[in-house]
């Protein structure tokens, strides 16, 4: 098999689990499980593009109108393989947090006086302009302030929130911020910007030319052993880690065995 495109949560994935990374992007298994916590994420995420799709329109909607939207997301999008891995949480649970979140990002974001481009944008790129290197993403969020200053926005529900350092070093929106330059010019300046809406913390990065060659280079490397494993016939083994908990694969990992026991219905 060929991969002609790469994405940056596959080759996160190829780096966490190269197995897992085998059953998803070349043996294309495709589960109906997921995560509350993906679940809840996928909302929050389709609330705010609501939202600034609004703004954008020239309405600024309110608070309830938000929880409302959010909630009909929930209900129309529920389905029975959705699956919890902390035993002491109810799908109740995750419901309330996902208003909790809409309402303190309403809040912390209010007039939205921010200029949006897009919301959920979808590009595909070359790396140093090198078809054997395409990559694939969505930008939660793009902003521009009409004078070349451009800034790319990802929304984060998990529990845990980035340090400075850790987003200075964060592949992701670095690579959105490549994809950008290749559709865009007249740049004057990128923020990357992260918002940690469990937390209600906002973190910002900027990439020097050097950090982005670097990003390229570091990269094509993870791309090439990919391939040279397909290639080669190379194994793709298993990493297990506490991640293995929150793993659909379980029924196709020679490391496990049978159904994932720490996930419940």
């Amino acid at each position: 098999m060929i991969l002609e495109r790469f994405s940056h949560s596959g080759i996160k994935s190829f780096k966490k689990c190269p197995a897992q990374f085998k059953f998803r992007y070349i043996d294309q298994i495709y589960k109906k499980d997921e995560g509350i916590e993906a679940f809840l994420g996928k909302r929050v995420h389709e609330s705010i593009e609501y939202l600034y799709n609004q703004v954008k329109s020239g309405v600024i909607p309110l608070v309830d109108e938000i929880l409302k939207v959010h909630k009909s997301l929930w209900k129309e999008k529920w389905h029975d393989r959705i699956a919890i891995v902390y035993q002491n949480k109810t799908a109740r649970d995750y419901f309330y947090l996902g208003e909790e979140c809409m309402a303190r990002f309403y809040r912390l974001n209010y007039p939205f006086e921010e200029r949006v481009i897009a919301n959920e944008h979808e590009m595909v790129f070359l790396l140093d302009e090198d078809e054997n290197y395409k990559i694939k993403g969505i930008i939660d969020r793009v902003d521009h302030d009409g004078e070349g200053n451009w800034e790319i926005h990802d929304y984060k529900t998990g529990k845990r929130a980035l340090s400075q350092k850790d987003a200075d070093k964060d592949h992701q929106l670095a690579l959105y911020q490549i994809g950008l330059m290749a559709e865009v010019k007249e740049i004057k300046s990128i923020k990357l910007v992260w918002h940690f809406i469990q937390h209600g913390i906002k973190v910002e990065s900027k990439r020097t030319a050097d950090d982005i060659r670097k990003i390229i280079k570091e990269t094509k490397s993870t791309i090439d052993t990919i391939r040279q494993k397909l290639t080669n016939g190379g194994e793709f083994p298993p990493k297990k880690s506490i991640l293995c908990n929150w793993c659909y694969y379980w029924e196709e990992c020679p490391s496990q065995f049978g159904t994932n026991p720490f996930i419940k219905a």
